[in-house]
């Protein structure tokens, strides 16, 4: 059958949008249906969160490809994940979302909604529209909010915070419970939000990894924004060890902690390591200043999809440096690395740090503590045997587990076969008798 399905998220790059860009979560659900042959409709928002600008100044629609329209919606910008100015950004998209979806005519609405927590507002918005018109939606649990603030506070506040989250816990309760299924990003995720909804999890309620779609290699020299010929000559000719981190420098980094290991380790004689710092973002500017008279650290600015390939695929490790007061989640970044078959220095506390363990892709270090990476990085650099293992296991494992050509298939056909099931049991005509089954 063909559907028609609303995505809902606002933090993910798009491609046909943002310049050069590959697909996150939201873009690979949405690019898989619409090369199924659904018809799909992005909601979004005009502010670009990962590069921190507006895409436009006010809402438009686009057509980015054949079956996919993208729904932009104007929220005004901000500077930091954390704080008044982005959950401002939050409350003003999903009203302006509220707003358009009173002028949706009947044969435009959706046969289903595939909404990302986060954003609770969205979310809720999209709730209140399936439940009065009788349409199921699905929430894909990618971080536990509201519960996430509480990872990143001290013991000692955890209680008080947990009191003035009352009512954000009860809007993710209700969410949650009204939800037709829950997917999730990890296990851990998928628990959490089975717990709070206070439901036994049915056979749609799955987790499917966040996984990475790896391209095919392209033997084509990087952008001329990449490297210079010199650091290219480096990479490629005096086969140094190079460590490369590449995405946003947002706060959720402790970039500064490899910039000093850099530097350490460029005092020790006889170690070859070289460090390509890959990306742009709100500590660039700091990071420049302090550090860029490093001979062995580089920073490259932002690049396009091919540079990043054309780099991971000549790198020797992948370096997650998240810091202690990031929730602990499943990003996107591990299984970037993991596609180009790289073992992982990772900070990451949880699953990723047990995933990581379990399955020997890499090493562990404390976050912030550039000692310890440095100790890592020595000992990893001295053993080119286990260096070679943990890059074949992790291939291995991304091939495995996190290809996203299983992962985002897989999904599709559990929204397809819900739909028809629900199709089956209540025709088209009256869709879905949803009303009943309210929790308030």
């Amino acid at each position: 059958m063909t559907m028609k399905v609303w995505v809902i998220e606002i933090g993910d790059l798009i491609q046909g949008v943002d310049a050069k860009t590959r697909p996150f979560r939201a873009g690979m659900v949405a690019e898989a249906l619409a090369n199924a042959g659904h018809s799909v409709v992005w909601w979004s928002s005009t502010f670009n969160h990962q590069l921190r600008f507006q895409r436009f100044k006010s809402s438009v629609t686009l057509h980015p490809h054949a079956n996919l329209e993208v729904q932009l919606l104007y929220g005004p910008g901000y500077r930091r994940s954390v704080s008044y100015a982005r959950l401002r950004h939050h409350k003003i998209v999903a009203n302006r979302f509220c707003s358009a979806l009173s002028g949706i005519s009947e044969t435009d609405r959706p046969d289903i909604i595939y909404c990302c927590l986060p954003t609770l507002e969205l979310c809720e918005q999209a709730m209140h529209f399936s439940l009065r018109n009788g349409i199921p939606y699905i929430v894909d649990i990618r971080d536990q909010w509201p519960s996430i603030y509480l990872t990143i506070l001290p013991p000692q506040l955890k209680g008080l915070a947990r009191l003035l989250l009352t009512r954000e816990f009860s809007r993710a309760r209700r969410i949650l419970s009204n939800a037709e299924a829950i997917f999730a990003v990890s296990d851990a995720n998928l628990m959490w939000g089975l717990e709070l909804a206070n439901r036994r999890p049915s056979g749609w309620d799955k987790c499917f990894p966040l996984g990475y779609l790896r391209e095919q290699e392209s033997n084509e020299s990087p952008g001329a924004c990449c490297l210079s010929a010199d650091h290219i000559r480096r990479i490629v000719e005096e086969k140094a060890v190079v460590i490369s981190f590449v995405g946003s420098f947002s706060e959720a980094y402790d970039l500064a902690s490899v910039c000093r290991a850099a530097r350490r380790l460029n005092d020790i004689n006889g170690v070859n390591v070289m460090f390509i710092m890959a990306g742009s973002g709100v500590q660039e500017k700091k990071l420049r200043s302090s550090y860029s008279n490093i001979p062995n650290l580089v920073f490259t600015g932002w690049l396009d999809q091919q540079s990043i390939s054309w780099l991971l695929n000549r790198s020797s490790i992948g370096i997650c440096p998240y810091n202690s007061r990031r929730p602990i989640t499943l990003p996107n970044k591990p299984f970037e690395y993991m596609a180009a078959g790289l073992p992982i220095l990772s900070s990451l506390e949880g699953e990723f740090r047990t995933l990581l363990e379990q399955k020997r892709i890499g090493l562990h270090y404390r976050s912030g503590e550039d000692r310890d990476l440095t100790e890592k990085i020595l000992w990893i650099s001295s053993h080119p045997g286990e260096l070679e293992r943990m890059g074949e296991n992790s291939k291995k494992v991304f091939k495995t587990d996190y290809d996203a050509k299983r992962i985002y298939p897989d999904l599709v056909s559990n929204i397809v076969n819900l739909v028809e099931k629900r199709f089956s049991q209540f025709g088209t005509e009256h869709r879905f008798d949803y009303k009943s089954r309210v929790t308030h």
